[in-house]
């Protein structure tokens, strides 16, 4: 039985658990499942009751947002002798396991974080971080195996220095599967999922759709997702009186299931995404995308078959009219959508990161 340690900045129950820790928790219950033993450490959210995500895997939290990059590490080296390898989740800031792991070594690192730095810190720190994640960390893990979800993301890191990229596409989960033709676009309502953080560029989404709203373009929008910046949307809701505009928070999966279904049109105007399992949860509901061309988006969306891509925040309520004043267009992106995301699969995705982790173990 391999046994295997998991450094994670967020784990899957942590109230900020987002697309990346979603991706962790459907492969490493795969693993789990298929006998390895896994152990993931990550940051101590304050939820000390709070679930782990309902997984069957160890979750030992320890640190707190900063201090679980040492304090993972610390508990790793302490106990050694339980793990053969080490998977480390390097979301912007390294825990930098190729200079103190000597084992089998694996990295998986969705996207670089490029305009996020900037998004969340104050200027010098995010110039720091950046300058980091694109000089200092390409050149520490250059031999380490990296796993990232689409060919697009191994370009990126491949033109930054990393020198052993892998791409293992996400899967998406049976329970999104839905008719194609059991919504028209007449519907007008629009879907965004997603954390409620800048890098989702939710606000200024909102913003130009209130514009287009003033210029004839009726939509109703539903909001799903948490965050730091909810508040804040909630008070632009009412500044706005934006009655077309629904928050929902965070759901459950069959809440999420029904709002996809009820949707005409994905919308995401993100700023930075490894793939966009959002667009593939919508995509499997027959639901096709309009979404900012971003190196996740490019992957998850086939521009002009299962969606839109477009070049600014302010390109996408255009992008929406089109799409919705066409309804052939509407059906045939539908059906592509639907057809693409049904063949994405969390098993197979689990299995290909397992041979890996395995072929690096031999």
């Amino acid at each position: 039985m391999v046994r295997v340690a998991v450094l994670s900045w967020r784990s899957p129950g942590d109230h900020d658990a987002g697309g990346s820790e979603l991706h962790a928790k459907e492969v490493l219950t795969r693993w789990q499942d298929e006998g390895v033993d896994v152990t993931m450490f990550a940051r101590d959210d304050g939820g000390s009751e709070r679930t782990v995500g309902d997984v069957p895997f160890r979750v030992e939290r320890v640190g707190s947002t900063y201090s679980v990059f040492p304090a993972a590490v610390a508990a790793v080296l302490r106990q050694r002798r339980k793990f053969d390898a080490v998977i480390e989740i390097l979301n912007g800031v390294p825990f930098w396991s190729p200079v103190w792991w000597r084992g089998p070594n694996i990295v998986w690192l969705h996207h670089l974080h490029t305009d996020m730095w900037k998004q969340s810190l104050p200027t010098v720190i995010a110039s720091v971080g950046r300058w980091n994640e694109r000089r200092v960390v390409p050149q520490v893990y250059r031999h380490t195996p990296v796993v990232t979800l689409a060919e697009t993301g191994k370009t990126a890191l491949t033109d930054i220095g990393f020198r052993s990229v892998h791409v293992v596409s996400p899967g998406v989960d049976d329970c999104f599967d839905g008719h194609v033709d059991d919504v028209v676009p007449t519907s007008r309502r629009l879907i965004v999922v997603g954390r409620l953080a800048p890098v989702k560029q939710i606000e200024e989404l909102l913003r130009v759709l209130h514009e287009a709203r003033s210029d004839g373009l009726i939509v109703e929008v539903d909001l799903v997702g948490d965050g730091p910046l909810r508040s804040t949307i909630e008070c632009w809701k009412r500044a706005q009186s934006a009655d077309w505009l629904t928050i929902h928070g965070r759901v459950d999966t069959d809440t999420l299931v029904d709002l996809y279904r009820g949707a005409s049109i994905l919308v995401s105007a993100s700023s930075a995404e490894g793939w966009g399992m959002t667009v593939t949860e919508a995509a499997r509901c027959g639901r096709p995308a309009v979404v900012t061309d971003v190196t996740g988006h490019r992957a998850s969306v086939i521009d002009g078959i299962t969606g839109d891509l477009v070049s600014r925040v302010a390109d996408i309520p255009s992008a929406i009219s089109r799409l919705l004043a066409d309804e052939q267009r509407w059906h045939r992106y539908s059906s592509a959508a639907h057809e693409r995301a049904h063949q994405m699969s969390w098993d197979t995705a689990a299995r290909e990161h397992l041979d890996l982790l395995l072929e690096v173990s031999r």
